[in-house]
């Protein structure tokens, strides 16, 4: 900081006062975090005593307290990562706010946990989370309200300040209304991109507050533009949730569906300093493979993207057939296939036992059909077994005793027969007590196999076997199908043999399988998930979104995406109408169209770029940072050593401007092959970015156009080698992507403007 600086926070009137609350607030945290450790390591000895009292014949009591121990050592190591993670900075704001009901000021000041005192049980400090902090995000300066716990308090805000407090000390102080929290936002983002998603929480902007605050009991799909804070609302508000549910949700129960494992890596850091531990971070085909059981084989969606990017001639056939399987008209062919296989499965022969009706066959049929429907169609099938199984037993020993008296009254009948020749009644008697004996005979052993016998007229065929008897029989799929022509049946069933036959699915094969196994198996508990986040949900199709939601039997989804980035929506989603209609009827939508990641220049030139897709796209609307415009370069892609030149150049003049997370961005893979071959020689640290890599601290990565997806850079540079940017929607959306990763500057590498599709943008966005 500047000596300016440093004397603009020392004039102010409460300086001296804030300096000794911040270091009030930074030794009680250590004498917090002293008393956490001397709590563990008593913990630890609890635990060790336990262990050893395990071996007494009376265990019960020491399991109890070793369980209870285990969860307390659990607890007071969170609360030490916590703490020692927030000593730096304990706080980032504060509000003085009075209550209409106390008539009191309170002086609360708001940061990314709790702290309470220990002996008066006042805040030192309140998590971003408490209601009471709603006021900060959303509240004015004068008369304000927050909703707490169903009910609503009002009451008088005069005061919001906000702090800069950087290794413990106090930097900057901001007494806050809408304008000077601009400033802080204009100050955050032009930090550099490395730490702004760690830091965020200090400048969460009042719509997406709203998001993140939004409802938890019902679901919400978010449409946000570029760098509108997709990811930021999508993590706080698992944070918010864990805050407000967190004593009765496990959660073990709460999955973040990532669009790639590179995501996953990008966000691991931020979810500890949210107070987010043990949730399912995992992507979609990840969770896929884990829960349908079954070492799945895949093609890469990454290789149709690319057969669509070529434009080989088969892009109609490829388009059409992944469309149709992402649409709800697939999912109801489906459910008509389902529909069949349950009434071929419902039993309706009577079950019979040694010539006697145990249970008749109708009273079966209606359970299957009607009294069972709670359950999966197997587990159906499973409970019928059981029924018949117990019928056998019960049954079993009175149709003996029934055998018995019938045999005991014939044998009476016969000895008191003193009309009969005595030889004739002794040849009669014998015959009977054969009889008898074959009848118990047979009852015994017919009772061991007959469920047996019942149940093998059910053929349970696993789910991956009816749905390829499904997918390549083109009169299965006109037999189902109430829509497609018998011209589209057979293209559907030609293209999945040819699929098929090669040993692998695609992923557009997920969805239906995923629901089949719901209908038919049931999905295990274990991977039932009770809430879901979504982030890149435009990439999804609504048959993914509905066959998750019944799945796992919730709707409470978190749904973020921005269809001006659908690389994907060939499987069929280009517009959230039929989610919010026909899926998630009771949702909540919200709209971002303001990004606070580029700058007003950047967006310009994307926002040219948006305008060639033929669709009702909104322009998104940048938060007022200005910078750099956009700059292309005309290189000569046979030249390697100009290219290569041209590249370092560039990269050491970013990084003089201290800009040191910086992206080359190519079309596809083909490309940043390519120009890693141009850079191998470069004394640059240079990374070539593979899905499931993580991004090496302080290397410049070479990334495809659709892995650039979701994160962001201090500088970004686009390469165009051999590959151009066409006007069609796919390569238009690519290209739109790449130009909004970057925080601060845009570089555009190509042998002639038209490369990027420059000649359709204004000339007046970017420079030469």
């Amino acid at each position: 900081m500047s000596t300016k600086d440093q004397n603009s926070v020392r004039d102010h009137s409460d300086y001296q006062a804030e300096v000794e609350r911040l270091e009030f607030s930074k030794e009680y945290i250590r004498t917090v975090l002293d008393i956490s450790k001397g709590n563990k390591e008593f913990f630890v000895e609890n635990m060790r005593q336990s262990f050893a009292e395990l071996n007494s014949k009376d265990s019960s009591t020491s399991y109890t307290d070793l369980l209870a121990n285990a969860s307390f050592l659990e607890l007071a190591q969170s609360e030490l990562k916590r703490l020692e993670a927030v000593l730096g900075k304990p706080y980032f704001s504060r509000i003085d706010f009075t209550s209409h009901s106390t008539k009191k000021e309170e002086t609360l000041y708001i940061g990314k946990v709790s702290l309470f005192d220990r002996v008066t049980q006042q805040p030192i400090i309140v998590d971003w989370r408490s209601p009471i902090a709603n006021v900060y995000y959303d509240g004015r300066l004068g008369e304000v309200s927050y909703d707490a716990y169903g009910e609503t308090q009002t009451g008088y805000l005069s005061l919001k300040r906000q702090y800069d407090i950087v290794d413990g000390l106090l930097k900057e102080i901001r007494d806050i209304d809408l304008t000077t929290h601009d400033e802080l936002l204009q100050k955050s983002l032009s930090g550099k991109a490395d730490n702004r998603l760690t830091e965020i929480v200090a400048t969460i902007q009042n719509e997406q507050n709203e998001v993140i605050r939004a409802s938890l009991t019902t679901p919400i799909i978010v449409q946000g533009a570029a760098g509108s804070g997709k990811t930021t609302i999508a993590l706080h508000r698992i944070s918010y949730f864990l805050y407000s549910f967190g004593f009765t949700f496990p959660p073990e129960k709460l999955m973040i569906l990532a669009p790639n494992r590179l995501f996953i890596e990008y966000i691991s850091a931020v979810l500890p300093e949210l107070g987010v531990n043990k949730i399912n971070q995992t992507t979609y085909i990840d969770f896929m493979r884990s829960c349908l059981g079954q070492k799945i084989k895949l093609f890469s969606p990454n290789s149709k993207l690319m057969k669509l990017l070529d434009g080989n001639g088969t892009n109609k056939t490829i388009q059409w057939v992944s469309s149709y399987k992402g649409s709800l008209q697939f999912k109801e062919l489906i459910n008509r296939y389902v529909n069949d296989l349950e009434n071929n499965l419902a039993p309706r022969e009577d079950f019979v036992l040694e010539n006697s009706i145990l249970i008749k066959g109708i009273r079966l049929t209606t359970l299957f059909l009607k009294e069972y429907t709670y359950l999966p169609i197997y587990k159906r099938l499973g409970k019928i077994k059981s029924l018949l199984e117990d019928d056998v037993k019960k049954k079993k020993s009175m149709m003996l005793t029934n055998l018995n008296k019938k045999y005991e009254v014939a044998l009476d009948k016969l000895l008191y027969n003193r009309r009969m020749d005595p030889e004739k009644r002794k040849q009669k008697v014998v015959a009977l007590m054969e009889k008898k004996e074959q009848r118990k005979k047979r009852i015994e052993q017919e009772s061991k196999v007959a469920v047996k016998k019942y149940m093998e007229a059910f053929d349970m065929k696993d789910i991956f076997t009816l749905y390829k008897e499904l997918m390549t029989s083109p009169e299965k799929i006109q037999q189902y199908s109430t829509a497609l022509s018998n011209q589209e049946c057979k293209v559907l069933s030609k293209y999945c043999q040819r699929i098929f036959h090669r040993g692998a699915y695609e992923l557009e094969d997920l969805a239906p399988i995923f629901y089949m196994k719901a209908k038919l198996e049931g999905i295990e508990e274990k991977y039932k998930m009770r809430s879901v986040f979504i982030d890149e949900a435009q990439d999804y199709s609504y048959f993914q979104f509905s066959a998750l939601k019944e799945g796992f039997e919730t709707d409470l989804f978190t749904i973020v995406g921005d269809l001006a980035q659908g690389i994907h929506s060939y499987r069929g989603l280009n517009s959230w109408v039929p989610v919010l209609k026909d899926i998630f009827p009771n949702a909540n939508y919200q709209a971002l169209q303001k990004s606070y990641r580029t700058t007003v220049e950047i967006m310009n030139l994307a926002n040219d770029i948006l305008l060639l897709i033929d669709q009702d796209l909104p322009k998104v609307q940048p938060v007022i940072r200005h910078g750099h415009k956009p700059r292309y370069r005309m290189i000569d892609p046979m030249n390697l050593d100009q290219v290569t030149l041209q590249l370092e150049q560039d990269i050491s003049l970013l990084k003089d401007e201290e800009l040191h997370s910086i992206a080359i961005i190519g079309r596809t893979d083909r490309d940043c092959l390519k120009i890693q071959q141009f850079l191998e020689n470069s004394p640059l640290p240079i990374q070539l970015l593979e899905e499931k890599q993580e991004m090496k601290k302080g290397h410049i990565v070479i990334l495809p156009s659709y892995l650039s997806k979701g994160l962001e850079f201090d500088a970004v540079m686009l390469v165009c080698l051999e590959e151009p940017y066409s006007q069609v929607d796919l390569d238009i959306k690519l290209l739109y992507v790449s130009m909004t990763r970057p925080m601060h500057r845009l570089y555009l590498y190509g042998e002639k403007p038209s490369d990027f599709l420059l000649n359709r943008a204004d000339s007046l966005h970017y420079e030469t």
